[in-house]
């Protein structure tokens, strides 16, 4: 009986050849152009949607120390500027919370300090809303975080996109 042997082309490797890789190099590219934009727009939007978070939640603390301790309590950005953070103090000094400063991204938030009376509402007249919004990109939404006649901070999407006007 005659043994069959298999023929192997011992030459030939397994992998890819230089046209596959080069085709796949080139798909990936395609992909990431597309992606790219699309992903820094919506890590910009959590940026803007976290910081306006972020201050909403500190009045909000703000306002509720002031009822508890029947005292006013001060919320004051630091070099008046919210971009840089704030601390929320006692009318005495005691500082009740630090918040660090917020993403650099974001454009300057000029304001004063906002004071709670012991009633948890802020003497008028009352501050101007807080815009939170990233310049040079339309597909950042715009935030604003507002005080209401008795206090209460509300976050308010930009409808319009228009950043001159705040949120309307």
């Amino acid at each position: 009986m005659e043994q069959l042997t298999s023929r192997c082309d011992c030459h030939r490797m397994a992998g890819f050849t230089l046209v596959e890789l080069l085709v796949t190099v080139c798909l990936i590219a395609v992909l990431l152009t597309l992606a790219v934009p699309s992903l820094v727009s919506l890590s910009l939007n959590q940026v803007v949607r976290g910081a306006a978070s972020d201050l909403q939640t500190s009045l909000f603390f703000t306002r509720s120390e002031a009822i508890t301790r029947a005292a006013d309590v001060n919320m004051t950005p630091l070099g008046n500027d919210w971009k840089n953070g704030w601390t929320v103090a006692l009318a005495d000094g005691t500082v009740l919370r630090t918040e660090t400063a917020l993403d650099s991204e974001l454009d300057s938030m000029a304001g004063d300090t906002i004071t709670y009376q012991s009633d948890g509402h802020v003497p008028p007249p009352a501050p101007a809303q807080m815009i939170v919004r990233v310049s040079g990109n339309a597909q950042v939404t715009t935030r604003c975080v507002r005080l209401d006649v008795s206090g209460r901070p509300s976050l308010v999407i930009d409808t319009d996109r228009n950043p001159a006007n705040g949120c309307n």
